[in-house]
């Protein structure tokens, strides 16, 4: 083995023992000084840690990476992570005055609009002014069907798993739906997912951060558990001021220090999978469809409501 590749194992090993040591400790802290049930976050990490991030490796094992390159690292980095500041302030002060609006659709349509602009619109703005990248640099996609198989496959597995280990399914069955309900709303609230959780966070913490933390850190999977990190990090604000809009099942007021643990303990991990998805596959569509899926079942009912489907 090559000194190059011995010092890359190195470092993979490095970052990923650190971040399953910074987890358990979390875990621990919670448990003694929250109380928290840690069945849960063993599950999840059993899941979304280690059987998903191999099954994401396996889907991807003869699929080709698209080409994409990171022009300046070091300073693209630094604009990202001091931007995440930025991004903490909107969380607590632009969502929140988004919070206000309490009719819907209205709500959730402008709820969207903040996370384009702070996640996708300005940050792209920022990368593209020196003209040092096109978009389609930016956003590489691939729509053949070698490409975009290991999207399928991923959101069938993602499908099952909330099937049988979430409440959506469950949800929507009491629910008892008229059928030409889901019939709409299914397609359309997929769309919607694809934008809000597919476009607008996957191209900020997987294109934009992942990768250009991936290159400044000389490690493919340092930059992958760095911005799983912070892909959970980012949530904890609304753990902490929203819980009860969050799908989460958290308690009415959550101390700060508990929105923070489960950030990381829980939230993170789902960054770990699409982080080697991103990784093997450099394909934004790929991301896009299999976040979207993920989070589609617990989302649905959600979604009907919000665009009063249903009495």
């Amino acid at each position: 083995m090559s000194v190059e590749r011995t010092a890359l194992f190195t470092r993979t090993r490095l970052y990923l023992g650190g971040y399953f040591v910074l987890w358990t400790a979390v875990l621990v802290l919670l448990r003694i000084y929250e109380g928290f049930d840690a069945s849960e976050a063993v599950i999840a990490l059993i899941i979304l840690g280690v059987i998903f991030p191999a099954l994401a490796m396996f889907v991807t094992r003869n699929v080709p990476a698209l080409p994409y390159s990171v022009r300046q690292p070091r300073n693209e980095s630094l604009f990202l992570m001091a931007y995440l500041a930025l991004v903490a302030w909107v969380l607590v002060s632009g969502f929140g005055l988004v919070a206000h609006i309490t009719v819907e659709p209205r709500h959730v349509i402008a709820l969207l609009g903040v996370k384009l602009i702070v996640f996708v619109i300005f940050p792209l703005a920022i990368i593209l002014a020196p003209r040092r990248y096109r978009v389609a640099e930016l956003i590489p996609i691939s729509q053949k069907w070698r490409e975009l198989r290991p999207a399928l496959w991923m959101s069938l597995i993602a499908i099952l798993m909330q099937s049988f280990l979430g409440r959506g399914l469950h949800d929507i069955r009491e629910a008892h739906l008229p059928i030409w309900v889901l019939t709409v709303a299914t397609p359309l609230s997929f769309i919607w997912l694809m934008i809000e959780v597919g476009i607008v966070e996957e191209f900020f913490f997987r294109v934009l951060l992942q990768e250009r933390l991936a290159t400044s850190l000389r490690s493919p999977w340092g930059g992958l558990v760095v911005a799983a990190l912070l892909f959970g990090l980012v949530h904890a604000p609304g753990f902490y001021f929203r819980p009860g809009g969050t799908q989460e099942a958290l308690a009415e007021h959550p101390t700060l220090a508990f929105a923070i643990g489960y950030s990381i303990v829980l939230t993170s991990l789902a960054g770990l999978f699409l982080g080697v998805l991103w990784m093997r596959t450099k394909n934004f569509a790929v991301l896009v469809i299999v976040h979207a899926a993920t989070d589609s079942l617990p989302n649905l009912l959600p979604w009907i409501r919000s665009f009063h489907l249903m009495r």
